[in-house]
């Protein structure tokens, strides 16, 4: 398979793997949904192509169950299960489920958001004679302190999960962007990664669906941003904090593949200018969320 190939089987397996998982009941009441299959299926129409799945788990499955080990445990019975069954009832059967494993990331987080990458290998009988079929992943977040409105029901093949509203995806999104730079990477003694440039496209297409002249979804979609920066200890000044590395964020932006071309990088920070400077005349921006003090 060459690399377009791969992406094609990727979004195939990846929504055979979410129609499986949208039937768990039980993993309903253990993760909340997010990222960019959620955005699309929110925003509906034609949006940014998606290759993983993205979840957080719930504060009340960590509280009941507190230990990282029996998390994993729960999970990858969970996961397995629901993939297996799902995959065994289609007619004609495509796709078998390999193997499923779950590795917890980090291993030992010093600030205890302990998450989990879930790695899923496939058998797919329409394609027995390629070898080195990619993973699909899926990616379970540390819990996060969520607002009123930040969770909403979802249809997904006929099931009904609990997945980020719209309101929530904004803000997380910003939060995403801001923890990719290097002020929140040297505050948490983060390796350097590749800045975010996704979040800001997809803010942009979020802004599209919802001008700013809807005031109630962008003073709920700060004061989701708020909790979320809170949730990771990030400060935002204003527009300030955004732009360091402008330039690097640009660069990244206009090289990126996954991209679709339909907002160029002008338009997305245009764009991002407008819901930072919003943000101030309502007195959400600045947020300053210092270390707490360590007990000695």
């Amino acid at each position: 398979m060459n690399r377009s190939q791969q992406d094609a089987w990727k979004r195939e397996a990846l929504d055979m793997c979410f129609q499986a998982l949208a039937g768990c009941n039980e993993l309903s009441r253990k993760i909340v949904y997010k990222g960019a299959r959620i955005l699309a299926l929110r925003l509906g129409g034609q949006q940014r192509a998606s290759y993983d799945l993205d979840a957080n788990i719930l504060l009340s499955f960590a509280v009941r169950t507190p230990d990282r080990n029996e998390q994993s445990a729960i999970l990858h019975d969970l996961f397995s299960t629901a993939i297996s069954n799902f995959a065994s009832a289609q007619d004609p059967v495509r796709f078998e489920l390999d193997r499923l494993d779950i590795t917890h990331n980090p291993p030992n987080h010093p600030m205890g958001w302990n998450a989990f990458d879930v790695k899923v290998r496939l058998k797919d009988f329409n394609n027995e004679g390629v070898r080195g079929l990619p993973f699909v992943s899926f990616d379970v977040a540390a819990p996060e302190a969520l607002g009123d409105i930040a969770v909403a029901p979802l249809e997904v093949d006929g099931h009904t999960v609990f997945a980020y509203t719209l309101e929530r995806i904004a803000g997380e999104k910003l939060r995403a962007f801001l923890s990719s730079l290097p002020a929140y990477r040297t505050k948490v003694q983060k390796p350097g990664e590749v800045v975010r440039v996704k979040d800001i496209y997809d803010v942009s297409k979020i802004l599209a669906a919802h001008p700013l002249e809807d005031t109630a979804f962008w003073n709920a979609a700060g004061a989701e941003f708020k909790l979320a920066c809170a949730s990771r200890f990030i400060d935002c000044s204003n527009m300030a904090t955004f732009s360091e590395a402008l330039a690097v964020t640009k660069a990244t932006y206009e090289s990126d593949p996954t991209l679709p071309k339909d907002i160029d990088f002008n338009t997305a920070w245009t764009n991002l200018q407008a819901i930072v400077a919003y943000w101030e005349s309502c007195l959400i921006l600045p947020i300053a969320n210092p270390f707490p003090i360590q007990k000695t």
